[in-house]
């Protein structure tokens, strides 16, 4: 087993708490992992913590039965509840990134995420190609992602199609996607530019404008399913002998599309395909529209602050303009109003460097309070689940990181890492495991 060398360590109470499980069946592709512990009551205490919605301030946060139920600089400690000592340490929500290929296969390689044999295939599910351990040569990446602090990602389809199909919400836990479904699905993804596997065989579409019009034609077909079924229910009620229209899986998806129960995400890196997914979004009114790497936004910052459209930065998280000058993507849309997200595309980057990712954005200027949000609110608003994930608030799921310093430092370590309020690392533990 790999050494995990750290340079601070927790308590020696940690361990009594904390006992190291090897894997077993049921656990965490064999990460330490707590026997049904739910009902043990856990208070953090004298730790440094970056609410990411509440403000910082240095106190402690009580978890029961898998949930938050206080927080602040005084907190009222029930009987029996086990402690741990957090002087010295920062605490930070569990990090979501919101583009992910994790379980899919190496960037790069062969991969499940991408059924090139038809543009559209807004119908594929991503959670029918996704291995819960990870893919060979980054087998157990899903273990090495939550080792870093990474708790949840919104697994995609990738870039090859026009719509790729559905994406989902995962927390890293359990032993099978479906112990991992937070929400399914959770939004479309689609992909603009010049589609170069198709190019190369000759077939449609080999142009932007074929790429754009991939999606209309979609979405119109989806509005023609919809108004057979809705005369078809009409039909019904006076003629028992009615047809139904024959099941449409893709329709059916792009339906959730119109009727504005699935927001979009967009693969879109250059300024003229972003500027085509707002049209889209313009066209039908899409219910939420975010951009997918969007090298390109700065250029265009102001209209998609005023549109209201997210982009989601990485891996690229800097370039440089026309003359010369270095642009810090991320820090100059959320100047102009723009809200960020920031990804790895896993496995592109791997799945374990997230907080890198924001650190690279800290370094050149952005507000680490900023670059915090990117990586755990502002996603988890995008899915829906700001209730549940993405900030240290009451009432909300335990996930929860501990660090031995400043997260966007690179010298910085994750200490552990729970996910509702089961510990499921232990650098400690894994040290002793190391030296046995």
């Amino acid at each position: 087993m790999r050494k995990i060398w750290i340079t601070r360590f927790m308590p020696i109470v940690v361990l009594l708490i904390f006992p190291a499980v090897v894997g077993h069946s049921g656990s965490l592709f064999g990460l330490p992992s707590m026997p049904d512990a739910e009902d043990i009551s856990l208070v953090f205490e004298n730790v440094r913590i970056k609410t990411v919605t509440l403000g910082e301030f240095t106190g402690s946060v009580l978890v029961e039965n898998g949930k938050i139920t206080a927080v602040g600089s005084s907190v009222v400690v029930p009987p029996g509840a086990k402690k741990v000592d957090g002087t010295g340490k920062v605490m930070t929500p569990g990090l979501i990134d919101s583009h992910s290929h994790l379980g899919l296969g190496p960037s790069g390689g062969i991969t499940e995420d991408n059924e090139t044999t038809n543009p559209a295939t807004p119908e594929l599910r991503i959670i029918d190609s996704i291995h819960p351990e990870g893919v060979a040569p980054h087998r157990f990446s899903f273990r090495d992602a939550v080792r870093e602090g990474v708790t949840t990602v919104i697994a995609r389809p990738g870039s090859g199609n026009v719509i790729g199909g559905m994406s989902a919400v995962l927390k890293l836990r359990g032993g099978t996607v479906d112990d991992m479904i937070l929400k399914f699905p959770a939004d479309m993804k689609m992909a603009m530019g010049k589609k170069g596997g198709y190019a190369s065989k000759g077939q449609f579409p080999m142009t932007k404008m074929g790429t754009a019009y991939v999606v209309r034609k979609a979405m119109l077909e989806a509005a023609d399913y919809k108004n057979s079924l809705n005369k078809y229910e009409a039909e019904k009620s006076k003629n028992k002998d009615a047809l139904r229209p024959g099941r449409n899986l893709g329709h059916e998806a792009m339906v959730q599309v119109l009727e504005k129960k699935l927001p979009v995400h967009v693969h879109a890196s250059q300024v003229d395909d972003i500027m085509t997914a707002v049209r889209l979004h313009d066209e039908f009114e899409f219910a939420k529209l975010s951009i997918g790497h969007g090298d390109e936004s700065y250029k265009i910052a102001d209209i998609l602050a005023e549109k209201g459209v997210m982009v989601v930065v990485g891996p690229q998280m800097i370039t440089f303009d026309e003359e010369g000058c270095l642009v810090n993507i991320a820090d100059y849309l959320v100047r102009r109003g723009v809200e960020v997200n920031i990804m790895t595309d896993a496995d592109v980057v791997q799945q374990e460097f997230l907080r890198f990712q924001a650190a690279v954005a800290v370094k050149y200027g952005m507000d680490p309070d900023e670059a915090l949000k990117a990586i755990t609110i502002n996603p988890a608003r995008w899915a829906g689940l700001e209730n549940s994930i993405g900030s240290i608030e009451v009432g909300k799921d335990a996930d929860l990181v501990l660090f031995d310093g400043d997260p966007f430092d690179i010298r910085t370590r994750v200490q552990m890492v729970f996910i509702e309020g089961k510990l499921v690392f232990d650098a400690a533990a894994e040290e002793k495991k190391g030296e046995m």
